[in-house]
């Protein structure tokens, strides 16, 4: 069983949370890894999402790595800029044309396929490692991992029945919290992926990811986050929640990195061009 929260009220708690925002304790000072899952497509915005992690994460930098499909113009572009490039194939042994997931008919499969990936844990080597969409642009300073070891939130308004469903077969009971975990970037600890996959093998009697593919529903095109799922099972004495703070916004509104902070900066902590309003 889990309680129910209705949008109105994750709403009102969204308003509360940033009206009384408490300051952000101070950073780690330990490196940070980032990942990014990236389709050739993204290319045109990325430079942009780099220019956020650049400017914006008060930690110091490890590897930056980009997943994506061996295409040239990713290898490329990787090079140009200096970054790592992964296979996508090679990050779980295989892709997302091996999943299949076709939800009311509409093809789910890398969508599916990317949140196991971020839930793998199997890119780079660093304890933590930050997860951010290529289309996601940071405009002000995030903290992420607490000088007390603590891992920073970012919580939305997001307020989506199915996802906690699909993380209450995966894992037993869990309680809705006042903030959703949905956001377009999260910070992971290996320590604390192992621990929730552990969980998920130890109920369903196979593999992680396979336990994911098989709680799927097939009546709902968007049924699990990871997200939502990670933030649900994270230990509460570990971890710090903050309001997202996120606009999103359509392509016309795309500029150079600076022009973004500052017409935007200054009211939100980051801005988006998702491709599902953009279409």
């Amino acid at each position: 069983m889990i309680s129910s929260l209705t949008p109105k009220r994750r709403k009102a708690a969204y308003l509360l949370s940033t009206l009384f925002e408490r300051p952000l304790p101070p950073p780690a000072g330990e490196p940070i890894d980032v990942v990014i899952p990236v389709v050739p497509k993204d290319l045109g915005i990325l430079p942009l999402c780099l220019d956020g992690v650049s400017h914006c994460l008060n930690h110091p930098v490890g590897d930056i790595y980009v997943v994506a499909p061996r295409e040239t113009e990713v290898v490329d572009f990787c090079r140009r800029r200096r970054l790592s490039f992964v296979d996508e194939l090679t990050v779980l042994g295989y892709g997302p044309r091996d999943i299949d997931y076709r939800p009311c008919g509409t093809d789910r499969s890398g969508w599916i396929f990317q949140q196991l990936v971020k839930l793998s844990g199997a890119v780079g080597g660093r304890e933590h490692f930050l997860v951010i969409d290529a289309d996601h642009i940071l405009l002000r300073p995030h903290t992420f991992l607490t000088r007390r070891g603590r891992t920073v939130f970012y919580g939305s308004r997001e307020c989506h029945q199915p996802y906690y469903d699909t993380a209450a077969h995966l894992v037993g009971s869990v309680r809705m919290e006042w903030l959703s975990y949905v956001d377009h970037k999260m910070l992971f600890s290996r320590t604390q992926l192992d621990t929730l996959k552990e969980r998920l093998e130890a109920r369903s009697r196979q593999s992680w990811d396979r336990a994911i593919l098989d709680s799927l529903p097939k009546d709902e095109k968007s049924g699990f986050s990871e997200y939502e799922l990670y933030g649900l099972t994270f230990p509460s004495r570990k971890k710090v929640v903050r309001p997202w703070r996120n606009k999103t916004l359509h392509y016309e509104d795309l500029a150079d990195y600076d022009t973004l902070r500052r017409r935007w900066g200054r009211r939100y902590r980051a801005v988006t061009f998702p491709e599902w309003i953009n279409r």
